[in-house]
């Protein structure tokens, strides 16, 4: 579906939902783009870039998908891309599924005042910070998860810990902060090419640090977690066979006096002694009592 949300003098907004290939011919013509460069944009692989054709402008960036479940963790299954190609007046933009934040972007514009000095690059400014602030929400949710993560492994509460859970949230962090610094390099490449509007982009280069000083804490809180987790699982693995070499060496010499006095050799004195049996317990019992003082007295039943 094709709109055109402005088309006053001085700006001109073209927005492509799903077109069809007869569309996108149509807009490769009518806004002199080669095909094989507008057929791309709808590639649900590419990241984040920006290029120059000619004196065309053209930009991909992709915004956190709110329809993605939680265990998405590829580029694909959480983000959705957005194509933008400028000029001048004139804004192209091409995407394949439609988001909240562009249906909101796209009235705000519609009802604008027709006085905005140069609106082209002003969208292009928004859309490139309601795409940076779609993530606010993913990572604020990362957050509680790590938090709830963090409650299971110290806290040892009744809810089963998934070791699966925290590389899934670890991936989806890792996806994100890898479109931010794509992010970046497209914004410097755009402040670059837009010499004297460089003003206009600070508030989207302060929105990119933001979420990405987030994103940065968020993959070392997570790696840092992931690694004291297997810390404390081999611990707590040292702790059960600590335990269980203990019993050993408590049964291991009870075993071999049981071992020899159930041998049938015909000759064996104890065995004919009136008092053998009650000798042979009250030797086991103050052996296991002299290994649990040996044992208590070195501390390893702390």
């Amino acid at each position: 579906m094709i709109s055109t949300i402005l088309d006053r003098p001085g700006a001109h907004w073209i927005d492509a939902v799903e077109p069809t290939d007869e569309e996108l011919k149509t807009l490769a013509e009518s806004h002199s783009i080669h095909s094989t460069s507008i057929h791309d944009c709808l590639q649900p692989d590419h990241l984040p870039k920006y290029e120059k054709i000619g004196p065309t402008s053209f930009i991909i960036v992709r915004s956190h998908d709110e329809r993605s479940k939680l265990d998405c963790h590829t580029v694909r299954e959480l983000t959705r891309k957005v194509a933008l190609f400028f000029d001048g007046d004139d804004l192209l933009t091409i995407h394949r599924k439609d988001q909240p934040y562009l249906k909101a972007l796209r009235d705000r514009w519609a009802a604008s005042s027709p006085g905005v000095e140069n609106p082209v690059f002003l969208i292009v400014c928004d859309l490139l910070q309601a795409t940076l602030e779609t993530y606010h929400e993913p990572l604020q949710a990362a957050e509680t998860k790590l938090d709830e993560f963090e409650d299971k492994i110290f806290l040892r509460t009744t809810t089963v810990f998934r070791l699966r859970e925290l590389y899934v949230l670890r991936r989806r962090v890792t996806v994100m902060l890898k479109m931010f610094h794509l992010a970046k390099e497209v914004l410097s490449r755009l402040t670059a090419a837009t010499e004297g509007h460089a003003p206009i982009l600070q508030n989207v280069r302060e929105e990119l640090e933001r979420v990405q000083f987030t994103a940065d804490q968020l993959l070392e809180s997570v790696n840092n977690l992931l690694h004291l987790y297997l810390s404390l699982q081999s611990h707590r693995t040292n702790e059960v066979i600590r335990l269980l070499t203990v019993f050993s060496v408590f049964f291991m010499p009870l075993t071999f006096i049981v071992g020899v006095y159930g041998m049938n050799f015909d000759v064996m004195p104890e065995l004919r002694w009136p008092y053998g049996y009650l000798a042979v317990w009250g030797f086991m019992v103050a052996l296991t009592g002299g290994l649990y003082w040996w044992f208590r007295r070195k501390g390893y039943f702390r």
